[in-house]
């Protein structure tokens, strides 16, 4: 009867990966690149790997985590990076160096503000505007 009681309390499956799209805004026009990154918020009881997408041209991206493109169902805590090269002139000449296209704050999951759910067995549209 023990193992009966125990085994009922016990679900070793992980939640079911779950499709994530969306856009990121940055004062009302689409991030044209950069890379956003879903953290697992532990205070909310989400755990597991970080979950990444590129920002393609039109500031759309999908999340994924190794060779799928889903992410586990729960919250996270967002950041986005967006960098560009641009030229810069110091005293051995002309070099490219990159430039944040956001605020800092954006780069920190403590800073940012940014916090999302994903939601099992639905469309996760997630999009972000940023200012």
């Amino acid at each position: 009867m023990f193992l009966a009681l125990a085994l009922a309390g016990c679900d070793s499956r992980a939640p079911a990966p779950t499709s994530v799209h969306g856009k990121v805004f940055f004062n009302g026009i689409p991030l044209h690149t950069g890379t956003i990154i879903f953290t697992p918020d532990p205070l909310r009881g989400t755990l597991g790997p970080l979950v990444r997408a590129e920002l393609q041209s039109d500031g759309c991206y999908v999340l994924s985590t190794d060779d799928e493109s889903a992410a586990a169902e729960g919250w996270y805590r967002v950041t986005i990076v967006a960098l560009e090269l641009s030229s810069a002139f110091g005293q051995d000449g002309r070099r490219l160096v990159p430039r944040s296209l956001l605020p800092d704050k954006y780069r920190d999951p403590e800073l940012s503000g940014l916090v999302c759910e994903i939601r099992p067995g639905q469309e996760n549209c997630i999009n972000f505007n940023l200012d």
